[in-house]
């Protein structure tokens, strides 16, 4: 589940009922004397998911009964997800997404348009009867001026609003048909042990596809090759692990290093998302990677590097050692960050270099002319931060550096930069000691 998810434990159903009439037929006293309802029970679904949205997003749905009803809390991670991309990639003033396959409830453009009054989208699906429900509830909800519902043909480009559109957008995102058969639908039931969780409302246009979400994902990584920069990120959720790896073997095929892996747990449901760029900008690991063991070895390379200080006895002398290491490396310009700092006795420098000066090859004047060339865009940037730790087991003090990459082509030059650092802050803290 996302930390900011606010549906981090079950609700109060009673209270819910209490608060939005229509979900009281549904909500009973079940055999540990808590408050639920049936899942399995589509009416009973669809109040509460109406109840949700109403109370807590201010936003109405009309739901047809042979198209999906959407788990709030389920579609929420994936919105914040995003919203975390957003955040740290993404500069602009107005934030632009296209949404692949709305469906006939639009619910991941009405939540985050909820959520983020500087959001627009484009939302797109090859369904005529949920473009009609997508165009009424977006509508209902007042968002005409910020969500454009658009039909597109299932043979043409997923992509096409990125095709024909004369503005750049900040995200894609999508949640796509799992099963490429009926019978692939069936073996997943099977599968479950105690039968589904909640009943299922979706048409087979939701749910199916032709080689299941994995081709599906794979054709929108292919199109994007051709877009690239039309679009800051790519993503999609995923409803099968095992979809992973051959995702990220065609990222891999093509040369793609910039991607992301997050998982989504929700009570009894697990889903997974995955994203990929072809700029520059770096997210911090904890959007990018996830510690499921099963996944470590396609997870994509750490953007956050960790170098250990035991001889420096306070963040304070560390971050004075750091300061006077980077002072010394021509064409790199250090200030302080804004953001106020997470850790206790931490503090954090942000570093941004036009051209790698601190190399072996680039001091012996050997550095290729192609890296050093380009001066409207850094070579680097990434944040340094000094963080103090007490130890467990005695009354020591540790101090570490992460070194997070923020912006950059080559991740060579960033670990080069941190390993250059590192060396040379543990030489100007043992000259601290030695006038000590």
């Amino acid at each position: 589940m996302h930390p900011r998810n606010p549906y981090n434990k079950p609700p109060d159903f009673a209270d819910l009922a209490r608060r939005y009439p229509p979900l009281r037929p549904h909500v009973f006293i079940n055999h540990t004397g808590s408050s639920t309802i049936n899942f399995k029970n589509l009416p009973a679904q669809k109040r509460l998911t109406e109840a949700l949205l109403h109370l807590d997003y201010g936003l109405s749905l009309t739901l047809p009964d042979d198209r999906l009803c959407p788990p709030v809390p389920n579609r929420l991670n994936y919105v914040l997800w995003l919203q975390d991309i957003v955040k740290f990639t993404c500069g602009s003033a107005a934030i632009r997404g296209l949404d692949i396959g709305t469906g006939a409830s639009a619910i991941y453009p009405l939540l985050a348009c909820g959520i983020e009054h500087i959001w627009n989208f484009v939302a797109t699906d090859i369904d005529e009867r949920s473009i009609q429900f997508a165009k009424q509830n977006v509508s209902q909800n007042s968002m005409d001026s910020r969500i454009v519902v658009e039909r597109v043909q299932a043979d043409g480009p997923i992509l096409q609003p990125l095709h024909t559109s004369l503005m750049n957008f900040d995200f894609t995102m999508c949640n796509p048909p799992f099963y490429s058969s009926a019978e692939d639908v069936s073996r997943s039931a099977e599968f479950k042990e105690f039968g589904p969780n909640a009943v299922c409302s979706g048409a087979e246009v939701e749910m199916i596809t032709p080689g299941g979400e994995t081709d599906f994902v794979a054709r929108i990584f292919l199109e994007s090759l051709q877009l690239r920069m039309k679009c800051r990120w790519y993503t999609s959720m995923l409803g099968k692990m095992s979809s992973i790896p051959d995702l990220v073997s065609l990222f891999r095929e093509y040369c793609v290093d910039n991607y992301a892996i997050t998982e989504f747990v929700q009570g009894q449901t697990r889903r997974w998302a995955i994203g990929w760029s072809f700029q520059d900008a770096r997210l911090p690991d904890a959007f990018a990677r996830v510690s499921n063991p099963a996944l470590q070895n396609i997870m994509p390379s750490r953007n956050t590097l960790h170098h250990a200080f035991p001889g420096a006895r306070s963040a304070d002398i560390l971050a004075s050692a750091l300061r006077n290491v980077l002072a010394l490396i021509d064409g790199i310009t250090v200030t302080s960050s804004a953001t106020p700092a997470i850790h206790d006795h931490s503090s954090t420098m942000l570093v941004h270099a036009r051209s790698n000066t601190w190399s072996r090859a680039a001091r012996r004047g050997k550095l290729p002319e192609t890296i050093c060339a380009d001066q409207d865009l850094p070579v680097l940037r990434c944040s340094v931060e000094c963080r103090e730790r007490s130890s467990c087991t005695s009354s020591d003090i540790a101090c570490d550096l992460f070194f997070t990459w923020v912006e950059g082509k080559d991740r060579l030059i960033f670990e080069s930069f941190t390993n250059h650092v590192s060396r040379k802050v543990t030489s100007t803290l043992q000259e601290f000691v030695d006038v000590i």
